[in-house]
């Protein structure tokens, strides 16, 4: 049953404020010249992935990347939830130079790191059950695919335009959304097998 445009961007938009409320390896083919995968940092939030990263994985250049790190003390419940680290990293192409992503040609990754892995669980399954009840809505223009980086994890392609796809899992006490924007057009700078290698890219630097 056909859905309006607007209700699918309301789902979508419900489902990744779940997400952020809450709150938001490297390939051994490479030449020894070339420094290793790094480690990511949780007092920097460096290290998790970068615009080289994900410029490989698009085969595409001139993206830059944006670092955000959050006191966590700061952020209303986001402590009383058990949370100690909270980092968001930014790929994209800017619009003109400015800070602006341009539409499609986006990458976000969100990392919560809480006090055990239980509480990381928690809000795991708590997107999980948003995405299922979601997509039973969405029907044909959704499609959810679990463990695809792992027992915990899900990737949720939106079939529609100007929305995209994002992939979230859990390792250890850590929780991890990552989301790949699409244009009006459906174009992204990763499609959902990419994203789902890139988050695969993004586990494997988790300290």
């Amino acid at each position: 049953m056909p859905i309006s445009k607007h209700r699918t961007h309301l789902l979508l938009a419900a489902l990744l404020l779940v997400a952020f409320a809450a709150i938001a390896c490297s390939s051994s083919a490479e030449s020894e010249s070339e420094p290793s995968a790094s480690i990511g940092n949780y007092e920097t939030c460096e290290g998790f992935i970068d615009a080289q990263s994900i410029e490989k994985a698009s085969d595409t250049d001139g993206l830059v990347d944006r670092i955000e790190v959050f006191d966590v003390a700061s952020i209303p419940g986001l402590a009383d939830s058990g949370a100690t680290d909270n980092c968001l990293i930014e790929v994209f192409r800017t619009i003109g130079g400015d800070d602006s992503p341009t539409p499609g040609e986006s990458v976000t990754v969100s990392l919560v790191r809480f006090e055990t892995n239980e509480l990381a669980e928690l809000l795991y399954n708590s997107t999980l059950a948003s995405a299922i009840l979601a997509g039973e809505q969405l029907g044909e223009l959704s499609e959810i695919q679990q463990r695809v980086v792992g027992t915990d994890s899900y990737l949720m392609d939106i079939k529609s335009v100007g929305i995209g796809a994002i992939v979230v899992f859990v390792q250890d006490s850590t929780f991890i959304s990552m989301s790949s924007t699409a244009d009006n057009e459906g174009n992204s700078l990763l499609d959902s097998q990419k994203l789902v290698n890139a988050a695969a890219e993004v586990q494997a630097r988790l300290p």
